[in-house]
């Protein structure tokens, strides 16, 4: 899928699932300690911690299938591996509604480790060349109707490397390119056209 370009959402590793089961969406919670400051077993644990332990799990686990295999399992373990609140902590687990993974961050704030939460997104990647034997024009599009996915490292202009599992459908922990803000960029004989939709949020976890 990738064609030998700069990574879209190619699984960068190498989309479309819908993982079962949900919280219903409620309004993020309030601002707290997002595990900067809050105390586990006596002692302090920093934000960079938990984040480092929830990327590092997804990334000790990449081409392995965790739990059922469901998005929601990787991230639900990732998230209690690093004492961590996870969606049940925000409201009861049901079948059709939007997880809540801790407190609502933008995408100007993104940090690895965050967890974004997917509705009906897609993203169209649109690549243009123009050169002496005429005009090529490469299009990629992917979605995540319903889907949680780790925030892996946070790429510049709207991309994101993402950790996350059964997308496409029944797939293993792998590491992808998502798009987050429509974007169009010129680099010598190439103009790159990103277009997004769908609705995403995004949450730092909490200690707990």
């Amino acid at each position: 899928m990738g064609h030998g370009m700069s990574p879209g959402s190619t699984g960068l590793d190498t989309t479309d699932t819908v993982d079962d089961g949900t919280t219903a969406i409620t309004t993020s919670p309030p601002p707290g300690a997002i595990g900067l400051d809050a105390k586990s077993g006596g002692s302090k644990q920093t934000r960079a911690s938990i984040a480092d332990l929830i990327v590092g799990y997804a990334r000790r686990n990449r081409g392995s299938r965790v739990g059922n295999g469901q998005c929601f399992t990787l991230v639900d373990r990732a998230l209690r591996g690093a004492d961590a609140k996870t969606a049940s902590d925000f409201g009861t687990i049901s079948a059709d509604a939007d997880y809540v993974w801790g407190t609502s961050v933008t995408l100007a704030d993104l940090r690895p480790g965050d967890v974004i939460q997917f509705r009906d997104y897609t993203y169209e990647r649109v690549d243009v060349t123009t050169d002496s034997s005429g005009t090529t024009t490469d299009e990629r599009a992917e979605d995540r109707p319903h889907h949680t996915a780790i925030v892996e490292t946070v790429d510049g202009n709207g991309a994101v490397t993402v950790l996350e599992q059964n997308a496409p459908e029944g797939s293993a922990v792998r590491r992808s390119q998502l798009y987050f803000s429509n974007s169009s960029t010129t680099h010598g004989n190439r103009t790159t056209r990103i277009t997004v939709g769908g609705t995403f949020w995004f949450y730092r976890p909490e200690a707990h």
